[in-house]
């Protein structure tokens, strides 16, 4: 994080300054590769925010999913956090620290939340009352994503779309309120992106997932190709497809390649400034969705490699969005000093 994009959202208080930047170097380490690009998409004065959109999403998860913490350890961590980021919310900041780097609460008892987390949680608080972000909006991604504490796996498409709104869509609505958008349309389009992704990543995850327990395809929809769970998981340890299995995968395909097609023009209803990112997130996503169909809907064939080249040609793709965000932002520089405006 540069000074010059803490200057340019007008972050100006030492310890704003401090959350926020927090924010960007702890997802510099989780993506190291693609996040810098990804952010370079923005205006200066976004990137900041955007960061603290991302680094508390993904640390909230991360207390939810910790491989290396027991279930009544997550449960505690998790609710301590959201105890805590909500009186900070409500302008009552829980933390005070007392020196030895570790966040207390004012009773001096410890926290279940890092130093990062206090940093997480400052910042998007700031960016939830900076951009008129509803509490509502809030507390539905919190209430939704504890969930995965304990269910495994969603009956019908409906539970499983309750889950994405809650999760998933909140995240984009919150990243479409920072692209400034241009009419209530704008919304509607960011939450599709968030389903099509989703319903990708599921694809491409689900052996990973079943590892830890998890299935984010829906039972009814095994129901209709023929398929048990225990059938499923067999097929993803053994990466074999089955008849029945692909037919399951091309039927996912197309549903999140509906919602793909449906957030289409979503970049063209915000800012023009930040458009580049949303066309971005949509393309490829659908680059992603795109690759399973024309491996003939096998989700286990070449992975590894095909994940590889697809990052590198996913990196080329940002970097081409990037040079054209750049471009239009010069070519106004330079309009602007033409008639006087610099």
């Amino acid at each position: 994080m540069s000074t010059r994009d803490l200057d340019a959202a007008g972050l100006t208080e030492p310890h704003l300054r401090a959350a926020y930047a927090g924010a960007a170097r702890y997802l510099s380490r989780r993506n190291s590769a693609a996040y810098p690009v990804t952010r370079c998409l923005l205006p200066p004065g976004k990137r900041p925010y955007w960061d603290a959109i991302l680094a508390f999403s993904t640390y909230v998860d991360d207390l939810v999913d910790d491989p290396g913490a027991a279930p009544e350890c997550r449960v505690a961590r998790y609710e301590g956090y959201e105890r805590a980021f909500f009186r900070l919310l409500d302008g009552d900041d829980p933390w005070d620290g007392d020196g030895d780097g570790v966040p207390r609460q004012r009773d001096g008892s410890g926290v279940a939340a890092a130093e990062d987390g206090r940093h997480f949680a400052r910042a998007f608080a700031h960016f939830v009352r900076t951009w008129d972000i509803p509490a509502d909006s809030v507390r539905q991604f919190m209430a939704t994503i504890r969930t995965d504490l304990w269910v495994t796996e969603y009956p019908t498409f409906r539970d499983l779309e309750r889950y994405i709104h809650g999760v998933c869509a909140q995240g984009s609505l919150w990243g479409n309120a920072l692209l400034e958008p241009r009419g209530e349309e704008a919304a509607g389009k960011s939450a599709a992106v968030s389903f099509g992704l989703q319903l990708t990543d599921y694809l491409r995850d689900l052996h990973e997932d079943l590892t830890v327990g998890r299935l984010y395809v829906p039972l009814e929809d095994l129901e209709r190709f023929g398929l048990e769970r225990g059938e499923l998981q067999a097929a993803a340890e053994e990466r074999r497809m089955t008849e029945p299995l692909r037919d399951l995968v091309r039927f996912q395909v197309e549903r999140a390649r509906a919602f793909f097609d449906d957030a289409a023009d979503w970049w063209r209803l915000v800012d023009p400034a930040s458009c580049e990112l949303p066309r971005q997130y949509v393309r490829l996503g659908r680059n992603s969705l795109e690759q399973i169909a024309r491996a003939d809907h096998d989700i286990f064939r070449g992975r590894p490699p095909h994940h590889l080249a697809n990052t590198v040609w996913a990196a080329g793709g940002l970097y081409w969005g990037y040079l054209r965000t750049t471009g239009r932002r010069c070519a106004r520089r330079v309009t602007g000093c033409s008639s006087g405006g610099c």
